[in-house]
């Protein structure tokens, strides 16, 4: 029975999953996982490394509210967006190697190919995620049969119930299908099956724990990271239980090298890119691992004893549901008395899971970003604890069972039920939920790593008039497949108008310092009332706006600033506007004879001359109005401001020697 329950777990998991997949959208890194992993996918089932044998992707809008392939043409060839002949499997083996492995972009590509491709059953994007939520499902029915086995049913069934409510895990679980997920999954069964193969002695689940050590690695190198869970529990049984017996060493050795030749071999099978040089290229992708790890930054608000990172640890008391987090707990010291007082190997084993993924991410030098789904790892082991926890407040405080599942599973799917499908930016109420989040400026609150686009592209697909211009505030096209937009919709940044005021939508994922990052979303922000926003606890996590004079906030006037004079310094440019002024924009023409063309520039702003605020972009370039095209060029140069208030503005511009420098005149407009 305890099996059969196990299956029915995952089961009612993934029919949920998938039920709910077409709410989320794409991951921001789709862009970077999906082509590569069609490519080796269509080179191991044809041995071709390119796409010339299949048919050319034809455009289509997909309809976004369901599972289902329901283009607006069924008269096109079911070809991926994603298997695109511009990056095959010849870039790849050239290109390759400054990211994480392919393993997991190559299975989800293989579900993309059975269910989109072959069969026409599910929609070119969600084929893909499945994957991962099929994946998640696995590891709920995991979690269960595991913590049942050494803690009991009611301690498995809270396990799993925490497991399948954890916010990040439920939500990343439907697009975070390359990465995150599969590690985590990977990683747990690789433990699991170690230990079943130690305890049990049976070498067959040793050779799987190598299969699932060169998934695990195929798809992050946290999976090295694993040793440190492994090793401490060996030592410990190995005294406790086989009195160091010089037999028993021989046997975990040669098996467990066994299983970590397989994994490697896996691991390079799986990876053509590596064939060519693999020992300089796997160095390529320690390098790789080297700097997204340790230099990231961090916020010195949270730097803590002997130099250590303590973000991981906040993020996660903040967005842990209460109830679990209470029972992980309780569970922390039932398991603390297990290991001290009963000396129980298998707790050694769960602790030592929820902490090195931890560690890892706070030791002194370490970093992480957008919160903690880089370490999920710890998740399925946090759920067990908290299994353990619920047990013991039955048999120690005899709460009823019944009251204890009510209070893990019923609260929190209430309120995932209310933020859907936006749960990865749930914070708890020891914050103050994302609006406590965003007031105490916590680093990264809002981000959802491309889950809200879809509602976004829903709402543009019912409301854009016909052959509208939609465009992003920063970020790239792919973040929204394109078949999620109606054919007319036109697609394309360089619509970005600004002052200009020329009518395109544009939209946005809203997160901490999304504001300030560039010139056309501080525009936006302060003068175009927004027209759609996809809110959790009151604060946005996406907004579009409409930017034409019908959705202008206020109406500013502008006036031209005559009193304006100007010096050329050895580092550029610095106007002096003789008073604090509210900008609106500089409009500089130059002479280009006997100059050099600009090669760096940016923009500095200051109120006294001495405290210098740089504003966002580089020149040469076309973030700040595309419309407008490169700046500066031909001898024109537009800067636009958003009605700072300053009186000097510096431009630093290299060469030295650049035209910039041959002013021949010069407006200045602020606003009254």
């Amino acid at each position: 029975m305890k099996g059969k329950l196990a299956v029915i777990l995952g089961g009612i998991f993934f029919v949920f999953g998938v039920i709910t997949l077409p709410h989320y959208g794409v991951n921001w890194d789709a862009i970077n996982h999906l082509p590569r992993g069609q490519a080796y996918l269509h080179y191991f089932l044809t041995g071709k490394k390119d796409f010339s044998d299949l048919p050319k992707f034809e455009m289509y809008w997909q309809a976004g509210d369901t599972l289902l392939y329901k283009p607006d043409s069924f008269d096109i060839a079911r070809v991926s967006l994603y298997q695109n002949a511009g990056v095959d499997f010849l870039y790849f083996m050239e290109k390759d190697g400054g990211g994480h492995p392919p393993l997991s972009d190559i299975l989800s590509s293989l579900f993309n190919y059975i269910l989109f491709q072959k069969l026409g059953m599910v929609n070119d994007i969600d084929a893909y995620r499945i994957y991962g939520v099929f994946l998640a499902s696995v590891l709920v029915g995991l979690i269960y049969f595991w913590t049942k086995k050494v803690y009991g049913s009611f301690a498995g069934l809270v396990a799993a119930a925490a497991l399948s409510t954890y916010p990040l895990f439920w939500a990343e679980s439907h697009f975070n299908t390359e990465k995150d997920i599969p590690e985590t999954v990977y990683w747990s069964l690789l433990l699991f099956a170690v230990w079943k193969g130690v305890v049990e002695k049976k070498r067959k689940w040793l050779i799987a724990a190598g299969v699932f050590f060169g998934l695990a690695l195929g798809t992050k190198f946290n999976a090295l990271f694993s040793v440190f869970v492994i090793l401490p529990w060996l030592l410990f049984i190995w005294g406790k239980k086989y009195g160091f017996r010089r037999k028993w060493i021989i046997w975990v050795v040669k098996w467990g090298t066994l299983a970590v030749l397989v994994g490697i071999g896996l691991f390079f099978v799986g990876w053509p890119y590596l064939w060519l040089d693999p020992i300089g290229r796997v160095g390529t992708v320690f390098s790789f691992y080297k700097n997204i790890g340790t230099t990231s930054g961090y916020d010195p608000r949270f730097l803590g004893p002997m130099g250590t990172n303590t973000y991981p640890i906040m993020w996660i008391i903040y967005t842990t549901p209460p109830v679990t987090l209470a029972l992980f707990g309780v569970g922390l010291f039932a398991l603390g008395k297990k290991i001290f007082v009963r000396k129980d190997s298998n707790s050694v084993l769960f602790l030592c899971w929820l902490l090195v993924p931890i560690a890892r991410a706070t030791w002194p030098g370490a970093t992480t970003y957008g919160g903690v789904r880089q370490l999920m790892e710890y998740i399925p082991a946090m759920a067990i604890i908290a299994g353990l926890g619920a047990a013991w407040v039955r048999d120690k405080v005899r709460v009823s069972t019944l009251v204890i599942i009510f209070l893990v599973t019923v609260p929190i799917s209430m309120r995932l039920y209310e933020i859907h499908p936006n749960e990865n930016v749930y914070f708890n109420f020891l914050v103050g939920g994302l609006s406590g989040a965003k007031q105490k400026d916590i680093p990264h609150w809002g981000v959802n790593f491309g889950a809200a686009y879809r509602q976004g592209a829903e709402w543009l697909n019912e409301n854009v008039e016909k052959d509208g211009k939609v465009v992003y505030n920063f970020e790239l096209l792919p973040n929204i497949p394109r078949i999620w937009l109606r054919r007319d919709i036109q697609l394309f940044n360089t619509y970005r108008s600004g002052y200009l005021m020329e009518g395109e939508y544009s939209i946005t994922l809203v997160s901490r310092g999304s504001v300030e990052r560039s010139y056309y979303d501080m525009y936006l922000e302060k003068f175009i009332e927004p027209v759609y926003q996809v809110k959790v606890d009151g604060v946005s996590i996406l907004k579009i706006w409409k930017n034409d004079r019908d959705h202008l906030k206020v109406g500013y006037e502008e006036k031209l600033d005559t009193g304006v004079d100007y010096e050329v310094l050895p580092s550029g440019l610095r106007f002096d506007l003789g008073e604090i002024r509210s900008l609106s924009r500089l409009e500089l023409k130059y002479d280009e004879r006997g100059c050099e063309k600009l090669l760096v520039g940016y923009t500095s702003i200051s109120k006294d001359g001495e405290n210098w605020v740089r504003l966002p972009g580089v020149l040469p370039d076309d973030w700040r109005i595309s419309a407008m095209g490169e700046q500066p060029k031909g001898g024109d140069f537009i800067e636009p401001f958003t009605g700072q208030e300053t009186r000097y503005i510096d431009f630093n511009l290299l060469p030295k020697d650049t035209c910039m420098k041959n002013v021949v005149s010069y407006k200045f407009y602020y606003f009254e």
